[in-house]
């Protein structure tokens, strides 16, 4: 809440104030608490405001991460450019999601989006350390219902428009080490893989699904 009291300031108006009306082209800038990306149309916006925005945190005591900010160039003609110099397309992190160019059913341009492979293994990471300290203290019954929330609250966050196939990896995933965090209650391995499907089938997880639709703004049913 602090941040973005702070940035409200220190950057927002800022850049809408001061950037914007000496921009060559358009500029926009998203933020979200002290994450954000800015979108010149020329290169040479792209320099000037990255040269303007370390002044401007530095008069207030801030400065911009060495490692998650660049300059690249991305969109409608991002994939053509990079094919014509030899190099991969490039792509952008932003909120957990990886932003890519693709190209639509009908062949038009469209920005698309994936689930980012860090926070892929964060999330997995921690169901893993959720599943192993649950185990200890719960039966499964108690904790099933848990997990089917977590399972949901991935899938509100990371099931839009495009990234089916992430959250179908997750899915897939978690269901493995849930199967190996049954197991480990005995010392005996108590369940093959074929009595967790039946398990699965009486009393069954949330399967992925795509919660926002981007592309149209409609809301999924």
């Amino acid at each position: 809440m602090l941040s973005n009291i702070f940035l409200h300031y220190v950057l927002d108006l800022w850049f809408t104030k001061v950037l914007q009306p000496q921009a060559r082209g358009q500029l926009h800038l998203v933020r979200y608490a002290d994450d954000f990306i800015c979108m010149t149309q020329y290169k040479d916006d792209a320099y000037r405001v990255m040269y303007a925005l370390r002044e401007r945190f530095a008069k207030f005591q801030l400065e911009l991460h060495p490692d998650k900010t660049r300059v690249i160039s991305f969109g409608e003609y991002e994939q053509e450019n990079a094919k014509r110099q030899g190099r991969r397309p490039n792509t952008f992190d932003f909120l957990g999601f990886t932003h890519y160019c693709g190209i639509s059913r009908r062949g038009y341009f469209m920005v698309c989006h994936k689930t980012s492979r860090k926070k892929f293994r964060v999330k997995c990471r921690a169901m893993k350390l959720w599943l192993k300290v649950i185990g200890h203290r719960a039966t499964v019954k108690e904790w099933w219902p848990i997990l089917r929330l977590k399972l949901m609250g991935h899938y509100q966050y990371y099931g839009i428009s495009g990234n089916m196939r992430s959250l179908h990896r997750y899915y897939q995933t978690t269901r493995r080490m849930v199967f190996r965090a049954m197991n480990r209650r005995s010392q005996k391995k108590s369940m093959n893989w074929s009595g967790f499907q039946q398990y699965l089938e009486r009393y069954p997880l949330p399967k992925p699904r795509i919660m926002h639709n981007l592309y149209t703004l409609a809301p999924v049913s």
